[in-house]
């Protein structure tokens, strides 16, 4: 039997390490995080209620994840969903094509302009290459005018990507935009959006079953310090409980054993599995590899959760196109699913995006709520810092790829050059942005592909 480590527990690692153990591989996950889920990944809020560290939901589209749910036994809910714009002072619904007809911070004019290119965008563009070497601000401003620009995307943009935000490929905005969500159907006037019963870690705990039920292990607080080659197979050092809370620089964890096998499929991030490579492992790479890995930039998720004591806002997602404020998501997860699924608690996500040197960093959570409340209260002018609860702060520092013009070329294969070693992380999710489904699809693309090579002669 060919033994695999799978190195992260994430949805596509854990998806990955489930279909090669169908494939009748010997698999061993391993994962810094003490749980399940990578990014997807939950933590226990008091009472054994378990809520996602960052927001996640499904679209009707997302049919890789869908399937597997349903292979599993994973029930998913649907849930009526409600979106707002926050800008010039006010949350603006934002649900069907007659929320925008009445979205006053643009002339109607630009209203009109702006539905039309969205439509013809979605009908006619069902490709992506037209659009790569492109910069979404350069087609926004041809396409839509000069104030949905100024008014609408910039500020979004900027939220998301920073001073990188004029640079960002229009490959990247046309994902969104034809992919997730079709202005067409039912879902035009009224999205749903899914959810898991009993949050993603149901879905985590049945691929940990699957895989351990075939034999495997699924390590969590045990991650994968160096990978070395030893002659025909992999060795990769152990590194010891709790060395999540060192970072996530491998190099940094102490190391408890190694472990040998015949291949390895790394699900982390670009920076982090050049870190794990012993020298002469990462002298063997396909010529030109390690420069894609470093080629590509992230930025950084800071995403505050807060328990309220009443509902903040009537919308479930809102996004903030508003230059003057302190985040760029306001994500009211109680607004989508029943706060009943919580034990009758309100959960708020304040969510944002930023440079790895952004002093917002630096910042605990008390100190990052003081920064919000004039945001929060521009939002909902009657909110008092009396209504939060408890609050808790995630970050993830290689969170989004900065899709800039250029990007595919950039993309690390799945395939590094040295057989039986694989890379398969969010870089690789193009032209989809990151997200659940995709990361289900490229692991199955993955473990397929190094099954395959595998029964090669």
């Amino acid at each position: 039997m060919s033994t695999v480590a799978v190195i992260g527990a994430g949805v596509g690692g854990l998806t990955a390490g489930y279909e090669l153990a169908r494939a009748g591989w010997k698999v061993d996950v391993y994962e810094r995080w003490p749980g399940l889920g990578g990014q997807a990944a939950t933590y226990d809020v008091g009472a054994g209620v378990l809520l996602e560290r960052y927001y996640h939901h499904l679209f009707t589209s997302d049919d890789d994840i869908a399937s597997l749910c349903a292979e599993l036994g994973v029930e998913i809910g649907w849930h009526r969903s409600s979106v707002a714009f926050f800008a010039e002072g006010a949350s603006h619904s934002f649900n069907s094509p007659l929320d925008l007809l009445r979205f006053s911070p643009l002339p109607f004019p630009a209203r009109v302009r702006m539905g039309l290119a969205l439509l013809m965008l979605q009908r006619r563009h069902k490709a992506v290459e037209p659009f790569e070497g492109r910069t979404a601000q350069d087609w926004i401003l041809s396409s839509m005018g000069r104030h949905a620009w100024e008014r609408v995307w910039g500020p979004l943009l900027r939220g998301k990507f920073g001073d990188r935000a004029e640079d960002i490929s229009m490959a990247w905005l046309w994902g969104k935009l034809t992919l997730r969500r079709q202005i067409k159907g039912a879902e035009a006037r009224t999205e749903m959006l899914g959810y898991p019963r009993g949050t993603f870690e149901t879905l985590f705990m049945r691929l940990r079953e699957e895989i351990e039920g075939r034999g495997g292990r699924v390590l969590i607080d045990r991650p994968a310090a160096r990978i070395a080659r030893r002659g025909e197979q992999f060795s990769v050092t152990i590194g010891a409980n709790s060395s999540f809370r060192i970072g996530h620089d491998p190099r940094a964890y102490p190391t408890d054993g190694e472990e040998a096998y015949d291949a390895v499929m790394a699900t982390v991030s670009n920076p982090v599995f050049g870190r794990l490579l012993e020298d002469d492992l990462a002298g063997s790479l396909t010529p030109g590899y390690l420069e894609r890995l470093t080629s590509i930039e992230y930025h950084s998720a800071v995403c505050l959760v807060l328990e309220m004591d009443r509902r903040f806002s009537p919308f479930y997602w809102t996004n903030v196109a508003d230059p003057g404020m302190p985040f760029v998501g306001l994500i009211e997860q109680t607004n989508l699913v029943s706060p009943e699924a919580y034990g009758d608690r309100r959960f708020l996500y304040v969510a944002n995006y930023t440079a790895p040197d952004d002093p917002l960093q630096s910042l605990d959570a008390e100190m990052l709520l003081a920064r919000y409340e004039p945001g929060l209260r521009r939002v909902n002018p009657q909110y008092d810092p009396s209504w939060v609860r408890a609050s808790w702060l995630f970050r993830e520092p290689d969170a989004q790829p900065i899709v800039a013009v250029g990007y595919r070329d950039r993309i690390p294969p799945m395939e590094t050059g040295v057989p039986g070693l694989m890379l398969v992380n969010t870089t690789q999710i193009y032209p989809e942005d990151r997200g659940t489904n995709y990361a289900v699809r490229l692991a199955r693309k993955a473990a397929s592909a190094l099954a395959s090579a595998s029964a090669r002669p």
